[in-house]
């Protein structure tokens, strides 16, 4: 092991932070594969693919057991504007700078706290600007 060599960290680690294994989702979903699939397919449920075919499900989108509410309508609104789940889960766990110059709560926040169609709103302006 050669400990000269310092190896970068993946900066969406970062970004979108921990994410659930197909069995962790599954069990903390208390879903089966195929409501999985389902939610992953109606774009409910957000699903990252990695670079060595891993698919990933970002912890960020579930609470208390559950997605929550308001992530599907966000994510379909977001898919009009680009295909790449990346660019969504980085839009959903960006904190912004907001009018004053303070950084505001991220989209996906904004969601736990029922701001639903205020980040719908917001998604609709990203994804025409995305789609332009």
């Amino acid at each position: 092991m050669d400990l000269t060599h310092d190896e970068q960290p993946n900066p969406w680690a970062e970004i979108v932070g921990p994410c659930y294994t197909t069995a962790s989702i599954r069990r903390t979903l208390r879903w089966t594969s195929a409501q999985v699939a389902a939610a992953v397919e109606s774009l409910s449920l957000l699903e990252l693919e990695a670079d060595d075919g891993v698919r990933l499900y970002p912890a960020f989108q579930i609470a208390e057991g559950r997605v929550i509410d308001g992530v599907g309508d966000v994510l379909r609104v977001l898919s009009t504007g680009t295909s790449s789940a990346w660019t969504w889960a980085q839009w959903l766990n960006t904190p912004v700078d907001d009018e004053t110059g303070e950084e505001a709560p991220s989209s996906i926040e904004q969601l736990r706290t029922g701001q639903i169609e205020d980040v719908l709103r917001d998604a609709r302006h990203a994804a025409a600007a995305w789609s332009s």
